[in-house]
């Protein structure tokens, strides 16, 4: 459907992030959050109204850590068979680039 006229304002936007095809998109699933409960059982979650996590990550602003929790985020994903509608072989390319197996 991305190669429709009607779509060209999509695939423009993608294109200024770098993104081409529907696989390159998709390729940025990081998972649903049922796969991310044992990453986040840690996690404090915030339920006060004095926004005291949102002070304290502050301190975290310039400490570049986003590769490194995307790594580990990514430990977690699983390919979601009933997620995703397209042909097996769109279907088999797609579990390739997000499981990160070579095609």
């Amino acid at each position: 459907m991305l190669g429709q006229p009607a779509y060209q304002p999509v695939m423009r936007s993608l294109g200024e992030l770098g993104l081409y095809t529907a696989t390159d998109l998709f390729r940025q699933y990081g998972g649903r959050a049922r796969d991310l409960e044992g990453w986040l059982l840690d996690a404090t979650i915030n339920r006060d109204r004095n926004l005291r996590l949102q002070y304290l990550a502050g301190f975290g602003v310039n400490l570049h850590e986003g590769d490194t929790i995307d790594r580990e985020i990514l430990q977690y994903r699983v390919f979601p068979d009933d997620l995703f509608v397209a042909s097996d072989s769109t279907l088999w390319r797609l579990k390739q680039v997000i499981e990160g197996t070579p095609e």
